[in-house]
């Protein structure tokens, strides 16, 4: 006997409001593409058939694969510049690509665009350097024997001092990364290194106990060793050239204005210092010793000018004249900048001009012209 089967169940009937089919979205124009470069318009790539819809992160994309020959990708910022429209009366614009250029171009209610437009799209960078990882080595020094166990960069950044276990320190040209000289003299490791201020002198201790002065421009020792530790040395420390000589004291207010004059006894030059307490006081630049005084403003003293201010800024080290490289060729250097000092004074005595908040201003010529 056959098995019969069950009817089918009837499908429940749904009276509710039925779900509306989802929209396609509608089809992207295709348009021509001009990209040129915002510095000097230059075109970037030829033009190219684009779906108006592409985003701006794509264009980015697409620009640096047809422009940019580098390995690292440039962000841009693009925008087109839209005419005045006779019809509309639309004036001149530019419009940002933030989206797309559909979203935001075409959509614009004061253009009407046709197929046969050319968009010329304009390329900003938004990155003009590129930060490199610091883990890059640019060179390779090679020259010790044993393991390094200091190094210390000269003031100017020009040279590297390093000293090694292999008892001796060498010198290393930066601008070039080659070595300068060796320096070879200790009989132990060379612990530590340190340069001074002027980079005239490197100093180097060692596991003998010595601490030896080099000449960097030679790598010749200067002197002998410097004998005395019972131990090995391992550290070094010059003397600052910043040190106090003298502290001028005698205002009873704060100081507003410094200014450097090359006056005084026999033009070894002067100190002028104004301040609130409404004096102004000139100092022998070489002892520290109070020339005057002068009393005759009503006010603080806020300002200070000498009309030899461009003499003395421009000397023998600015940027336009030669930069001397050791005590010798500084000689002549500030011969000759005095000589162009004591040629303007000899005309005219050094002036000075305070000014003061009794909105008053007072010249003083306190040392007579060198005739």
């Amino acid at each position: 006997m056959a098995t019969l089967l069950p009817p089918p169940k009837r499908q429940k009937v749904y009276h509710g409001i039925p779900e509306p089919e989802p929209e396609l979205p509608k089809p992207s124009p295709n348009i021509v593409v001009q990209f040129v470069s915002e510095d000097d318009g230059s075109s970037l790539a030829p033009p190219v058939n684009l779906p108006a819809n592409v985003s701006r992160e794509d264009l980015q994309v697409l620009v640096n694969k047809l422009s940019i020959k580098d390995e690292d990708p440039v962000p841009f910022q693009f925008h087109i510049d839209l005419p005045s429209d006779a019809q509309t009366g639309a004036e001149p614009s530019r419009v940002v690509i933030s989206k797309s250029i559909e979203a935001d171009v075409l959509a614009h209610p004061s253009q009407a665009f046709t197929p046969e437009d050319v968009f010329v799209v304009r390329c900003s960078p938004q990155s003009v350097f590129r930060v490199r990882p610091a883990t890059r080595c640019s060179s390779t020094l090679s020259g010790h024997t044993s393991p390094i166990l200091c190094a210390a960069f000269s003031p100017t950044g020009n040279l590297l001092a390093t000293g090694s276990g292999d008892n001796t320190a060498r010198l290393w040209d930066l601008n070039t990364e080659l070595p300068s000289h060796t320096l070879s003299g200790h009989r132990g490791w060379v612990l530590c290194v340190e340069w001074e201020a002027m980079e005239r002198k490197l100093a180097t201790g060692g596991h003998d106990n010595h601490v030896r002065i080099w000449d960097p421009k030679t790598g010749k020792p200067i002197g002998d060793a410097l004998k005395g530790h019972t131990k090995w040395i391992t550290s070094l420390a010059w003397e600052p050239i910043h040190l106090v000589e003298y502290t001028l004291g005698g205002h009873t207010a704060s100081v507003n204005v410094v200014r450097w004059g090359g006056g005084g006894v026999g033009g070894k030059g002067v100190l002028y210092t104004a301040s609130s307490d409404r004096t102004v006081r000139i100092w022998d630049a070489n002892g520290g010793k109070l020339y005057h005084i002068l009393k005759d403003h009503a006010h603080w003293v806020t300002t200070l000018a000498l009309n030899t201010d461009f003499i003395l800024r421009t000397g023998p080290f600015d940027h336009t004249g030669k930069h001397p490289s050791s005590d010798e060729e500084a000689c002549p250097a500030h011969a000759w900048a005095l000589g162009r000092y004591n040629a303007l004074v000899s005309a005219n005595a050094e002036t000075l001009i305070s000014g003061s908040d009794d909105h008053t201003l007072f010249l003083w010529s306190l040392f007579p012209s060198r005739t």
